[in-house]
């Protein structure tokens, strides 16, 4: 199995956005590090090229959900007509190359699940690579890609949780929320 990670947009790209939005003569001078802690959309700017080669084919399924706008997969084709073995021969096990183009809040929403122990080992094995990757290209991202339970603070919204980490239960009934109505 081999793993490559290639970042091709730079920090100005998403200063560019973050100016583009704003009046005439703003600066933006945001780091990459605020800019993924942000979740605004300027960090859809930050494109990467996920390259895996021989990784199973139910791994490349298990990334394939996460697919959404902004985020594109390529996966080697097992039909015998496009050069692959063909139904007969294909297991969930079969080795399968598969190329991801996406941003870095993709890359941090995919890390959510992937990277939980609830998910399969085999993924959540691919997952920490893709994030070693993005570490080598992106150190900034990589401390963003993290599991759900560590994201939320603690809490673990998996109907099992996996027992790695101290994390409680997520409950909506404990956030008060101070909604006032909307008037004209």
């Amino acid at each position: 199995m081999k793993i490559s990670v290639q970042k091709i947009t730079t920090l100005e790209d998403a200063h560019l956005a973050i100016e583009s939005t704003m009046h005439a003569g703003f600066i933006a001078k945001c780091d990459l590090k605020q800019l993924y802690l942000w979740e605004h959309s300027p960090s859809r700017t930050q494109l990467f090229w996920v390259t895996m080669q021989d990784i199973p084919t139910k791994v490349s399924v298990h990334l394939v959900r996460h697919a959404a706008v902004g985020q594109q997969h390529y996966v080697m084709s097992n039909r015998p007509d496009r050069g692959g073995a063909g139904d007969e021969v294909v297991t969930r096990n079969s080795p399968v190359n598969h190329r991801m183009l996406l941003n870095a809040q993709h890359l941090i929403d995919m890390s959510r699940k992937r990277l939980c122990f609830q998910a399969s080992e085999e993924t959540r094995h691919v997952m920490q690579r893709i994030q070693l990757g993005v570490c080598a290209v992106d150190p900034d991202l990589s401390d963003y890609m993290v599991p759900n339970c560590v994201y939320r603070g603690g809490y673990c919204c998996e109907p099992k949780p996996c027992g790695k980490y101290k994390v409680r239960r997520y409950d909506p009934k404990m956030i008060a929320l101070d909604i006032v109505p909307y008037e004209n």
